[in-house]
């Protein structure tokens, strides 16, 4: 029987997990799974150079998307305020990642938005525009609002608070403020924080954290919608697409055969928070938390890829540890982005441990 992971190996598991993701799903974003294979000559199941057509479009194999470098800024300022988490800290992570070279190609129209608004710029371009509350483009498609950044940016909070999941809850909240200032966001990111943190439990297991994610979905939306300060706008309820993923997954007859295939269609692998965090955790059960195999769906369930696999290798990664991510990823990972992970989960492990 393998040993269960120690702290360090949770941590850093998470952060290699989700940067693995992000960094593979980098090129297969926005294709549908048959394009991935015409493209690919088939599954992707390692670094690629991405396409011409995709966000990523010039970068090499191994660099991250918005996806992770989002988390890795926001995990260093809340390691340099001991781990207290605010609104305003979430908004000053967010000004520092708008200044990297993340921000031009990445930024989608939620946090742009929100950068551009914090920055006071008044000259923006059509896709800046686009993220104005009160656009009717903006409006009348609410992933633009409750999209899934607020998901891939909760996993930190999880990490700072391990097995404390009321905390996790709490503080994820007013991070997302920051950007994602709706129930629906707010339900996401804490159903993902919520299953983080129950993670780094060493007695946990799938069961465990997918029981953590409906329970963070359910009540951080419910401690949201009695806020003041929440825009509540019409949209799929996150806890209740969650169940439905995890019913896809568990029942028999063909669609436990192909649950990258049945997730994608009946729950969706769009940009819609309500599709991404529950076809996350449904990868997160039907490999039953296996690193690899969850995150290669997500890289080839198509469309939001880099936000898909990047969640599904936290999760994952937490569970079981850094060695379950290939040998030798970590090191392309590091140089391919100049980041030190090793170092930042070093951080994470003393905060939680003094």
């Amino acid at each position: 029987m393998r040993q269960k992971p120690g702290i360090y190996e949770k941590v850093l598991g998470c952060l290699l997990g989700a940067a693995v993701g992000d960094a593979m799903g980098a090129a297969t974003e926005t294709k549908s799974t048959r394009q991935i294979e015409q493209i690919f000559g088939g599954r992707v199941r390692d670094f690629q150079t991405p396409p011409e057509d995709v966000p990523a479009a010039g970068r090499n194999p191994g660099q991250i998307t918005d996806a992770f470098s989002i988390p890795y800024v926001l995990t260093n300022h809340l390691l340099r305020a001991g781990g207290k988490a605010s609104r305003r800290l979430g908004e000053d992570a967010l000004l520092e990642w708008g200044k990297s070279e993340w921000f031009g190609p990445f930024a989608g129209m939620t946090t742009r938005k929100v950068i551009n608004r914090l920055n006071e710029v008044q000259t923006m371009g059509t896709w800046a525009y686009a993220g104005q509350l009160g656009n009717k483009l903006f409006k009348g498609h609410y992933y633009a609002l409750s999209s899934n950044g607020a998901a891939v940016k909760a996993y930190p909070v999880g990490l700072l608070n391990p097995d404390d999941v009321e905390k996790t809850i709490a503080d994820t909240i007013e991070l997302t403020m920051a950007s994602h200032d709706d129930p629906l966001s707010i339900s996401g990111a804490c159903a993902i924080a919520a299953a983080i943190s129950k993670g780094m439990s060493g007695q946990t297991g799938v069961y465990d954290m997918v029981q953590a994610a409906v329970y963070g979905a359910k009540n951080g939306e419910a401690l949201a919608r009695k806020r003041d300060d929440v825009w509540i706008y019409p949209g799929p309820s996150v806890t209740k697409r969650i169940e439905m993923a995890i019913e896809v997954v568990l029942r028999g007859g063909e669609y436990s055969r192909r649950p990258m295939e049945e997730l994608r269609d009946l729950i969706g692998c769009g940009p819609a928070i309500a599709e991404t965090v529950p076809t996350a955790i449904g990868l997160f059960i039907a490999h039953q938390g296996q690193a690899m195999p969850a995150i290669y769906d997500g890289v080839n369930i198509g469309d939001e890829t880099s936000a898909i696999a990047a969640l599904v290798g936290a999760l994952c990664g937490v569970l079981n540890g850094a060695g379950s991510i290939c040998e030798g990823y970590l090191e392309v990972i590091e140089a391919a982005n100049g980041i030190d992970l090793r170092s930042q989960a070093e951080r994470i492990c003393d905060l939680i441990s003094s």
